[in-house]
């Protein structure tokens, strides 16, 4: 109780804590700023992707336009999606480090923690690799009218674990892509 009340202790406190400021928070601040450029330039490089993807796929007298700029919106989606989590992964596994969290054991144990999941989640790979597979087969695209397992609708979204459908009332469907067992094409 002592060590809280003299002046020592809360000159060590403070003088560390000036020292952390001074060292490693510009570190953070310049962390996040780079998340967030590599974020909006990333953004807009799909962006400016998918605009010459349209513009070829406008071009092309052999190829529906529609139905191209669906599967193009689509694809650019989902790998945006991609692409944000993974920068996000990095940014978090980066500040822990920086607030003196050693990230290597974590790392390791996540891999294997990863590795009991992936026994435990069969349902959940097989949603992904369903989805996976629905994308590149050009089974449905975002804006399609479809029915799937007999539930029609307007298709508003397509992940790779679900495919979100809005019927003619209104009511929105949210389908697991490994439980879709019919899907007329």
């Amino acid at each position: 109780m002592e060590n809280l009340v003299s002046s020592e202790f809360w000159q060590r406190l403070f003088s560390s804590l000036m020292d952390w400021i001074i060292i490693e928070l510009p570190g953070i601040f310049i962390l996040a700023l780079v998340l967030v450029l590599l974020t909006r330039g990333i953004n807009m490089g799909i962006n400016q992707f998918k605009k010459v993807l349209l513009r070829r796929a406008e071009q092309d007298e052999k190829v529906d336009s529609l139905e191209a700029a669906k599967r193009i919106n689509t694809l650019t989606d989902i790998l945006m999606a991609v692409v944000k989590v993974t920068l996000y992964t990095v940014f978090i596994i980066m500040l822990m480090s920086k607030f003196g969290v050693d990230v290597g054991p974590l790392l390791a144990s996540a891999g294997i923690i990863g590795l009991a999941v992936g026994f435990g989640a069969q349902e959940l790979v097989r949603d992904y690799i369903s989805g996976f597979f629905m994308l590149l087969e050009d089974q449905i695209r975002t804006g399609d009218v479809a029915i799937i397992n007999g539930t029609g609708g307007l298709v508003e979204r397509i992940e790779l674990r679900t495919i979100t459908l809005r019927d003619l009332s209104g009511v929105t469907h949210v389908f697991q892509n490994g439980k879709i067992s019919t899907l007329p094409i």
